[in-house]
């Protein structure tokens, strides 16, 4: 900050001795000098320890809560704690350096009390400017890390807290109105106009440096946590749920990352409870009940539910041990799962070895007695590779008989407010596991009903059957055996 403040000083200094000695006396002269020098041995020593005083106050480990939020506030107010104290200083020497003038007791040039205090205002503000813009970033290097490890920095409460906007005014004008301004008075000044002309280039030249200056420390304030935003949300665009923000700014791009952060752990939590969910419901029912549908909570619809399950699995299982019998039907859920979702359906209900599926339930597939039909023959046609690896874990083959029934049926979430399931009620169910027992009586492997073969477009391999009676049903119920 005091190499900011001492640049400013110097500046302010040429111009004074410039532009103003020509209007004084001797006497004046001799006395406005001794009073800028002796201004400055006094004044800077104490601006140091004020700010000394300031910032070594932060040394001292907090004694409890209160004491580490005053020292957070502290530590985000360091800007502007540094401006209080720098302005201090340059504006009370206006009123010390008049007062040298007026000692002398001769009559002051009216001059006098336009230009000084004008130039050492315009010195003040590019002073300032640079030394705010310095400590900001020195604090966010220095100091964030230690003092702002389980909190950020803009949820500090009752912190001053400059704008982005704000910054950008400082910059425009210290950059671009100081210099100018000061141009301006050197027309205004009754200094020689060589004079004039030799300190316009040292104005110009204190105006590159300023904006070089200011620009690389708004670039660094700036332009860096934009690039760095659009790199994470970039990342977040390709899939990558492990970014995180290190917020280590008091302004607005500290609320900013806050939220990112934020949005991105709601982001993991919703792929983390619908990968979680998916594997109960489905991948997609889970997407549809996170997104809180209305329709989850009860729709009629047209749709086809399949059931499967593997013949003589009870007989079976007696001589399995019930390590070996949740083995074997890991082995063939995951086969049959696979297949089922493979031709768009979700597998709503698995109860021992028994599978039901349901196609159609989202509304969004025109084509479900179809895609039912073929998960029903992918199925049979997987047996064959799964038969083999189940040779290869010590099991014995397995077959299975595969029911299809199209017919409306509600679909949504059913169950108390602890614990809901998502499935289909109706008739229509209850026929498809109807159908799906009868194949054990027919000795075929797949069964739909006609309804199911009417609604298919287009219609699969296979033969009707002759109408068979169905339990629960008066009607006798026309069947179509699909060949696979």
């Amino acid at each position: 900050m005091f190499i900011a403040q001492a640049i400013g000083s110097v500046f302010n200094i040429q111009y004074n001795l410039t532009h103003l000695t020509p209007l004084l006396s001797e006497g004046q002269q001799e006395a406005f000098e001794k009073g800028i020098s002796h201004y400055n041995l006094i004044a800077y020593p104490i601006l140091v320890v004020l700010w000394g005083v300031f910032v070594f106050r932060l040394r001292k480990a907090p004694a409890s809560e209160k004491q580490r939020q005053r020292n957070q506030r502290r530590v985000v107010n360091l800007p502007f704690a540094a401006m209080l104290i720098a302005a201090a200083g340059w504006l009370f020497c206006i009123p010390v350096l008049l007062t040298a003038l007026k000692a002398t007791g001769e009559v002051i040039n009216p001059h006098v009390f336009f230009h000084l205090p004008v130039s050492v205002g315009v010195a003040t503000f590019i002073a300032l400017t640079i030394g705010y813009f310095s400590i900001d970033c020195a604090r966010q290097t220095l100091l964030f890390k230690y003092f702002f490890s389980k909190t950020s920095p803009s949820k500090t409460q009752c912190a001053f807290r400059l704008s982005i906007s704000g910054r950008g005014s400082l910059w425009t004008i210290a950059a671009s109105i100081c210099p100018i301004l000061t141009l301006l008075l050197l027309f205004l000044s009754p200094a020689p106009e060589a004079k004039n002309f030799s300190f316009a280039i040292s104005v110009a030249a204190v105006g590159i440096f300023c904006a070089i200056v200011s620009s690389a420390l708004m670039g660094r304030l700036v332009a860096q946590p934009v690039e760095t935003l659009r790199n994470a949300a970039q990342a977040i665009g390709k899939g990558d749920l492990d970014v995180h923000l290190d917020n280590m700014r008091a302004d607005e791009f500290g609320d900013l990352a806050d939220e990112f952060n934020a949005m991105v752990a709601g982001l993991r939590e919703k792929e983390h409870v619908t990968n979680t969910f998916g594997r109960h419901v489905g991948a997609r029912i889970a997407q549809e009940l996170l997104e809180a549908k209305e329709e989850l909570s009860g729709v009629d619809r047209i749709l086809s539910v399949l059931f499967a399950d593997i013949r003589g699995f009870t007989t079976r299982c007696e001589g399995l041990s019930p390590k070996e019998a949740v083995r074997l039907l890991n082995l063939y859920h995951e086969t049959m799962t696979g297949i089922i979702e493979a031709n768009g359906g979700i597998v709503n209900q698995l109860i021992g070895d028994g599978i039901m599926a349901l196609f159609g339930a989202t509304g969004n597939s025109p084509h479900h007695a179809n895609d039912a039909t073929s998960a029903a023959i992918g199925m049979i046609r997987g047996l064959e590779d799964l038969n083999k690896r189940l040779e290869k874990e010590g099991f014995e083959s397995i077959r299975i008989g595969v029911g299809v029934n199209t017919g409306p049926a509600v679909v949504g979430t059913i169950g108390s407010p602890m614990r809901k399931e998502y499935t289909a009620i109706g008739d229509t169910v209850n026929t498809a596991a109807r159908i799906e027992g009868l194949t054990k009586e027919v000795g075929c492997e797949i069964l739909i009903s006609h309804s199911t073969w009417e609604a298919s477009n287009p219609k699969p391999d296979g033969k009707e059957l002759e109408p068979m009676e169905i339990r629960g049903r008066r009607d006798h119920l026309i069947l179509h055996q699909v060949s696979h």
